[in-house]
C-alpha cells in the first residue's frame, strides 16, 4: 500500500500511486473539503464508463460531473 504523506510544505502523494491508477498528467481542483485529482486524459476520464455512440458536447457534460 502506497502512503500519502501530510508535510509542512503540503500533501505529498507518492508519483508511484499515480502510476498505479494510470494517471500520467493530472488536474488538481480544490472543492470545500475536497481534494481532486483527475486525470487530463479523455480515455483515463472516461475508463471503466460504457455506452456507446456518445458525442462531443454528451462527454463533456460526463466530464464536467465527475
Amino acid at each position: 500500500m502506497v502512503k500519502i504523506e501530510m508535510k509542512e510544505e503540503g500533501i505529498f502523494i507518492p508519483k508511484r500511486l499515480l502510476e498505479e491508477l494510470e494517471i500520467e498528467d493530472a488536474e488538481v481542483v480544490l472543492k470545500e473539503h475536497e481534494i481532486l485529482v483527475k486525470p487530463k486524459s479523455l480515455t483515463r476520464k472516461l475508463k471503466g464508463f460504457v455506452k456507446t455512440r456518445l458525442t462531443v458536447r454528451e462527454l463533456d457534460e460526463l466530464y464536467a460531473e465527475i
